[in-house]
């Protein structure tokens, strides 16, 4: 090859060097010593050379940037990665947590995520590269390889373990001892459960009883006055080989967030370079412990800009940085941590209504309130639906609250859009092949899971279409009934005669004083923790998972429900109020541009549903108590009532006419 095919060909590499200056570490290697093996598993094993390592025994070619990743990780026992979404962190974790266990014998490596799926994600990387690594496979001992079991994943190199578990309580992996500890998507794992089971995974030291013989040697030659040279071929090397480690890695989150913190704390031991006076500002005044050792942190940050052109899809990203939040962005791309969303509704408002270990909210009794997300509603329960019908190209959104006497809970929340309506009718999974039909279906078979007392829609996109399904007598089943809009007794509409349930609102958002009136509604409910989101955290996550699989749940199952309302929070975290050129406020997400000199805004599918369902759910709480009449709609709470009808369809509607209508219904 010439030279400058050679340029061509290692130009990827992005090295600047002659190779008259480069080493070749194989020159020291002849075929025909007795120790050729020792020699060349020596150099395999050197952090240095760990791009030759995945080349040819694990079979992964690897970027010099993610070689030297590995070397910076190899030498420091609290390394800290935060990178660019798309850099392949965990895969790059999953190949670092393989060659520990490989070059380190009787190595337990124990790796956590933010839910038992991303431990999960990080285990069929390693899947992944054993099976493509058949060299690996022949140096390993014929009880290695991966493993599945209900509560955990292992992957076995020889005599060492990778263990992938599911954090859930920490009270199940209480236990559990390990040497290096992986945390992938940091600020998703709850800082209690990683500082007090978590990290005592590491707190017995890697070889203890040699640990305590050197210490205790070094400190009896001091006092005997003897200088003991430690034989260590590499100290700083050989002391983290030797001691445990924690690596902590995800994206960038918001500042409020554990991950922030432990961020500034490690860049405050970092540039202290080990001063007594900087490391008292870590140490709140104190002075740091006597062997604390500042090198021993280090942080790895990674923006999508420092990626190798190709790496990720560029177009992608400019799809991204053109359709989400700046901030957001900055977050996702940047690996930078934000100090909070910059729209009406604060982040750090809206994490502040959400049920979790770190934030304790009673009801009006003192008693503490915890909830889930759920598929079905308590039978003796309230529940106020809110629903977008959406546009042509928006998603169909509903968000279900749960309506206390002092309180809301967001329980529930469900999207669709026409790309997904037409693929479950293709698969069989869905009968109404009309999309507004299927949407005003779902509203349905939800109204037999939720007690339902309202549904507020808009009146804007498909709103009418799926009005007009909600009543239409072909489409209504054995036991259903129709529903129109509310009756307004100030307001009469030819619908007021029709027999069904009244509980439908139509939802103006072209009118001000609503739109106001209900965005600065919810934000002050916010404020006052009377609307609050489900608890969330690894365990709602796992068990969701697990949950759906044992009842074979394939669509709409409840871990889309949990990541549906965490869509919701992102939604509400985006949205800005700004003015119109009349002077009036107005709410909407960022505009951004989508192509050649075109503009769009985000999607806001599941914020409207709330706002809707919370402006309703306001308004009813201020209405004085109305004389109560029945209505029958097939919910699991009025079963006993719904026996009692005589011809299975009887008309609801206010007093003054029902009390008229007896000798008739």
């Amino acid at each position: 090859m010439t030279a400058e095919l050679k340029n061509i060909d290692e130009a990827w590499l992005d090295l600047d060097i002659s190779d008259d200056n480069l080493f070749n570490p194989m020159d020291i290697l002849k075929a025909g010593d007795d120790d050729y093996h020792l020699r060349l598993s020596y150099l395999i094993s050197r952090p240095e050379y760990f791009s030759f390592l995945c080349k040819h025994i694990l079979n992964v070619q690897i970027l010099p940037s993610q070689a030297m990743m590995l070397h910076e990780m190899w030498h420091r026992k609290f390394p800290m990665l935060i990178a660019s979404r798309g850099f392949g962190k965990s895969f790059m974790l999953s190949l670092y947590a393989i060659i520990r266990a490989l070059i380190l014998p009787g190595r337990k490596v124990v790796v956590v995520g933010a839910a038992f799926r991303q431990s999960k994600v990080l285990f069929e990387y390693m899947e992944t590269i054993w099976y493509n690594a058949p060299i690996l496979r022949d140096i390993c001992s014929s009880n290695s390889g991966p493993r599945r079991d209900v509560d955990r994943c292992v992957m076995r190199i020889n005599d060492s373990r990778i263990t992938c578990l599911p954090l859930g309580d920490g009270q199940k992996i209480r236990g559990q001892r390990a040497n290096d500890i992986i945390s992938d998507e940091f600020a998703s794992i709850p800082r209690d459960i990683f500082e007090n089971v978590v990290a005592g995974f590491a707190a017995v030291s890697a070889d203890p009883i040699d640990n305590v013989r050197r210490i205790a040697a070094k400190k009896k030659a001091e006092e005997l006055g003897i200088q003991i040279e430690e034989d260590e071929g590499n100290a700083d090397t050989d002391l983290v080989l030797k001691d445990n480690q924690i690596i902590l890695s995800g994206t960038a989150y918001y500042d409020f967030n554990h991950f922030a913190t432990y961020w500034k704390k490690w860049k405050q031991i970092i540039k202290s370079r080990g001063k007594p006076d900087r490391l008292r500002e870590v140490f709140g005044g104190e002075d740091a412990p006597k062997d604390f050792d500042w090198t021993q942190y280090s942080i790895m940050r990674i923006p999508y800009e420092l990626l190798p052109e190709g790496f990720m899809d560029a177009s992608q990203v400019a799809r991204s940085k053109a359709t989400v939040h700046a901030g957001i962005y900055q977050m996702e791309f940047g690996a930078c941590f934000t100090r909070d969303s910059q729209g009406f509704f604060k982040r750090s408002l809206i994490e502040s209504c959400v049920i979790s270990n770190d934030t304790t909210i009673s009801d009006r009794n003192g008693k503490e309130i915890h909830f889930e997300s759920m598929l079905m509603g308590n039978p003796k329960k309230k529940y106020i639906f809110g629903v977008d019908p959406a546009s042509e190209v928006d998603n169909f959104s509903i968000v279900v609250l749960e309506v206390n006497p002092d309180h809301r809970r967001i329980v529930h929340c469900w999207t669709t859009n026409r790309s997904e309506h037409k693929d479950k009718v293709k698969k069989g999974y869905a009968s109404e092949t009309d999309y507004y039909s299927y949407c005003a279906r779902k509203i349905r078979d939800l109204m037999r899971l939720f007690p339902c007392i309202h549904i507020a829609m808009d009146a804007q996109g498909g709103g009418i279409a799926v009005m007009e399904s909600l009543h239409d007598k072909d489409k209504i089943k054995e036991g259903e009934f129709a529903i129109w809009p509310v009756i307004d007794e100030d307001k009469e509409k030819d619908t007021d005669d029709e027999r069904g349930l009244h509980i439908l609102e139509m939802c103006q958002f072209a009118k001000y004083d609503w739109l106001a009136g209900a965005n600065h509604g919810l934000r002050k409910d916010f404020e006052d923790k009377v609307i609050l989101f489900p608890f969330f955290d690894p365990v709602t996550l796992g068990l969701s998972v697990a949950e759906d699989g044992m009842k074979d749940r394939v669509f709409d199952t409840l871990e889309n429900c949990v990541l549906d309302i965490e869509e919701l929070k992102d939604e509400l975290s985006m949205i800005q109020m700004t003015q119109t050129p009349s002077g009036r406020d107005k709410w909407d997400t960022p505009e951004v541009v989508v192509g050649a000199g075109k503009k769009s805004k985000m999607r806001k599918d599941r914020y409207s549903s709330l706002i809707m369902a919370n402006m309703a759910a306001r308004i009813l709480s201020r209405e004085p108590t109305k004389e109560d009449y029945s209505f029958y709609g097939g919910f699991a709470s009025l079963e006993d009532d719904y026996k009692k009808s005589s011809d299975g369809d009887p008309y609801s509607g206010p007093n003054w006419f029902t009390d008229n209508m007896k000798d008739v219904y």
